[in-house]
């Protein structure tokens, strides 16, 4: 029998298993650590309410949120709001928070969410915006002028590796 620990989301309590709180812990943390605006972090807190109610109500008035509805949740934000959230478990290990700075000397290579080696992805990271815009505009830029190709190859060789 798992621990049940009480959790207010949105001014209301829920009752959650200590695997599902563990997990909605870990995606609060996330969500507060890359995304700067606290208004957007509010929605999503009204988001994560809204779905957790309607998992139970679907599910047949469950008195006890159990993982499987947090998975679900999670599943729907990341959808809706593009937010790539990868929980950690026996595969992934939990990357540590990375301290930014104003210059742009702590660029890495992320080889989580890289295409071919990581360049567009870690510049995405380090400006927390989507991979997929950088590597379009770098796609484009190349069409262009086929400098940005270059480009490219040299911050690969030269951006050291996210750990």
């Amino acid at each position: 029998m798992e621990k049940i620990t009480i959790v207010n989301i949105n001014k209301k309590d829920y009752k959650l298993t200590e695997s599902a709180y563990l997990l909605l812990s870990d995606y609060n943390k996330f969500i507060k650590r890359t995304m700067p605006d606290k208004e957007k972090i509010a929605d999503i807190e009204i988001q994560i309410s809204v779905i957790i109610d309607m998992e139970i109500e679907e599910r047949g008035k469950i008195s006890v949120v159990n993982v499987d509805i947090i998975k679900e949740v999670i599943s729907v934000l990341k959808e809706n709001q593009k937010i790539f959230y990868y929980p950690h478990n026996i595969k992934r290990k939990r990357k540590t928070e990375r301290r930014k700075t104003q210059s742009g000397s702590n660029i890495k290579r992320d080889k989580r969410n890289k295409i071919f080696g990581g360049v567009c992805a870690g510049i995405a990271n380090r400006f927390n915006i989507d991979p997929v815009l950088i590597r379009i505009m770098f796609i484009a830029a190349t069409l262009v002028t086929g400098v940005f190709l270059i480009l490219y190859i040299i911050l690969w060789a030269v951006l050291p590796e996210d750990k």
